[in-house]
């Protein structure tokens, strides 16, 4: 199992459920390379490795 980091969601990503996601949405990133899996709260989304930052935003984190 790949280790678990946070990233920042950099576009609107639609999620397996439907929902879009806006950017400077937290998630839980799985994976490494040009593709990963990210979640949020359960929502699987499938990123590129332009649609995401590893890490939190300071503005976000601080929240």
């Amino acid at each position: 199992m790949s280790a678990q980091r946070l990233g920042t969601l950099l576009v609107p990503v639609p999620g397996l459920s439907g929902t879009t996601y806006p950017p400077g949405t937290t998630v839980t990133v799985r994976g490494r390379g040009a593709t990963v899996d990210a979640f949020v709260g359960g929502d699987w989304l499938p990123l590129s490795w332009w649609e995401f930052s590893d890490g939190l935003r300071e503005d976000i984190a601080d929240r």
